[in-house]
């Protein structure tokens, strides 16, 4: 067909194509067929077809209408003469894109061919494009680190979205021209946005200004239309102004993709020849496809087709890096499978060597179990045995090791020619087999006690004399008590022991702790006497802070003035049924945990000064 370039003689539409149409056969003979028909391409406006100066019969409503169909078409032309001319009517449409098709002519079969193959390309590209969406979406969801497959997938949506839309195809499901405004023009300028960010993840490339401004630009063209035809209803403006400088930064965009190339080449996540191939050939395709949308030849375009490429070439890079992961995968599981085999070879050889030295710690713990049951023994063979009957007092006590062993010791002794009673209550720091043997020493010092029954400060400075050099950094409290049974007089010397309890026969609590610090080899000092007068029924009571401190399940200490309260609910019982009361007494605080083991070492001594 050719174009008419005269006035409007209807003054609301414009003739663009007319051509004349004859009908012979080759012999000269007229031989028209009786079914024809015309192809409409997209009229972004509308358009009709007249036939004759007169609107096609099998064509739309009449001339009068203000709104001509713009959908790609199929224009039945029965009867057909033997000469037609046809001309097809544009509405005026402000923008920067006529008719980029030629009407076809020919039988009706044919036409219809025509009208399906192109409908079918449409709904096949749209097709594929939205599956590739769907899919790197899927792989995004999966692998969210890899964020170019989001752009990826995003970009292929827009592609599903602006090709159908461009050539006209949107408007049988949208009949509107911003069907072909928002998703022809808006989205075809946001793709280069989409195509930037895929490329930056691919190559993960740094943020730059030169990057950001270029997708602010795009950004700039991508609202222009749609603001332009909502406020005037056209794109004058945007056909005149912004399809250059669109061009202008598509080339700048371009050229920078290419530095990124080169210059990130090594850190491109996929394989780097395959990408490239799929991105020049997006680009070189898109470059042609804008020349085509400003008018710039009679190309048709095929971003699509270079997109799909893309996909395929971008899909095989990506198949081919997961087999590579895979690959890696699976030689991590076979030295994985190695390593688990030697470690379960190190293992039982491990496991054999922990079996002999379960059965060698076995064997030394049962010596050492017997060993501690002998040092037990004759740790019990150095306490009282039994108390001695003397004139005038009474006595018991209790002695409970933390261990089988420990430090606590007492002793007890009776001069029947001055009638005087000595005992002694001593605390070596520390548990076990260590305390228990220093312990020991000690007791082996009280061995010439007898001439200090009259000075306890000396015994506890003897004492002292004879564990020079032998303590190894434990210390000894202890407290030395000296009772005239014939008088009641008693004397109290103390080397940093708990206070010395005297129980009165009425009930009442005194306390006597005399200056005197601890026994320690490298601290002298002195120690005090301290005289006491005792009346019958009165008690004196000796122990070691096993008592006072033990716990409660809460951790709180039994402290000296619950003791003293048991003391004097008790002050009526015998030594010996006092002792076990306090002994309960103490079992009964600590509850469950004195189930389980004792906290520290307990003993108790108690004697009753009978007049």
């Amino acid at each position: 067909m050719t174009r008419i370039t005269g006035s409007d003689p209807w003054g609301k539409y414009f003739s663009v194509y007319s051509h004349t149409l004859k009908c012979a056969g080759s012999d000269g003979r007229k031989d028209c067929p009786s079914a024809t028909a015309v192809y409409l391409p997209f009229c972004p406006a509308g358009c009709l077809l007249l036939r004759k100066g007169k609107i096609s019969d099998s064509d739309s409503s009449p001339l009068s209408a203000q709104k001509r169909d713009a959908k790609p078409r199929v224009v039945p032309l029965e009867r057909f003469g033997e000469e037609e001319r046809l001309a097809l009517i544009l509405s005026p449409f402000d923008g920067p894109r006529g008719l980029r098709e030629d009407p076809i002519f020919g039988t009706f079969e044919e036409i219809q061919s025509v009208f399906l193959l192109k409908a079918t390309r449409v709904l096949f590209f749209t097709s594929l494009e939205l599956f590739s969406f769907v899919f790197f979406i899927f792989i995004y969801i999966r692998r969210r680190q890899d964020k170019f497959n989001l752009s990826f997938a995003l970009l292929n949506l827009s592609l599903a979205l602006w090709y159908p839309s461009y050539e006209g195809w949107g408007t049988y499901l949208v009949d509107s021209p911003w069907m072909y405004v928002l998703f022809g023009y808006s989205i075809g300028a946001f793709l280069p946005i989409l195509f930037h960010e895929f490329t930056r993840g691919v190559f993960q490339t740094p943020r730059d200004k030169i990057g950001t401004s270029l997708e602010f630009l795009f950004f700039i063209h991508t609202l222009w239309p749609s603001l332009e035809f909502g406020w005037t209803g056209g794109l004058s403006n945007f056909g005149k102004y912004a399809f250059h400088s669109f061009i202008v930064v598509l080339v700048v965009f371009f050229a920078y993709t290419i530095y990124l190339f080169v210059q990130f080449r090594k850190t491109s996540i996929l394989s780097f020849r395959w990408v490239v191939s799929g991105l020049v050939l997006v680009a070189s395709s898109s470059f042609y496809t804008v020349l085509s949308f400003a008018g710039i030849g009679r190309s048709g375009i095929w971003v699509n087709e270079s997109f799909l490429g893309l996909t395929l070439l971008f899909s095989l890079a990506l198949a081919k890096r997961y087999a590579e992961v895979f690959r890696a995968l699976e030689n991590s599981q076979v030295n994985l499978k190695l390593l688990n085999e030697s470690l379960e070879s190190k293992v039982e050889e491990r496991t054999r060597i922990i079996e002999l030295q379960k059965t060698e710690l076995e064997q030394k713990g049962k010596i050492l179990a017997k060993d501690l049951s002998i040092a037990g023994k004759i740790q019990s063979a150095l306490l009282p045995r039994e108390m001695p009957v003397i004139p005038h007092a009474s006595m018991a006590y209790r002695y409970r090791p933390m261990m089988e062993i420990g430090g606590d010791l007492l002793d007890v002794l009776y001069d029947s020619k001055s009638g005087t009673l000595g005992m002694f209550i001593g605390d070596v720091t520390g548990h076990g087999v260590s305390a228990a043997l220093l312990a020991s020493m000690v007791k082996m010092t009280l061995g010439s006690w007898a001439k200090y029954l009259q000075e306890p400060s000396a015994l506890l400075l003897h004492i002292r004399e004879q564990l020079e050099g032998k303590l190894d950094g434990h210390f000894l409290t202890a407290t030395f008590v000296i009772v005239d049974l014939n008088t009641g007089h008693s004397l109290i010397a103390n080397a940093g022991h708990p206070e010395c309890l005297v129980l009165r026969k009425d009930g009442k609590i005194e306390f006597y702790r005399p200056k005197g610090m601890a026994i320690y080899e490298s601290i002298p000092t002195l120690y005090e006497t301290e005289s006491v007068p005792l009346r019958p029924g009165d008690k004196i009571v000796l122990y070691t802070d096993g008592i006072p401190d033990a716990r409660n399940a809460d951790g709180v200490l039994l402290g000296e003035e619950n003791l003293a309260e048991l003391l004097k609910r008790n002050a009526h019982l015998s030594p010996e049924d006092l002792c076990d009361a306090v002994m309960k007494g103490v079992q009964s605080y600590q509850g469950e945990n004195f189930s389980h083991q004792y906290q520290d070492d307990m003993a108790l001594l108690v004697a009753e000064y009978e007049g």
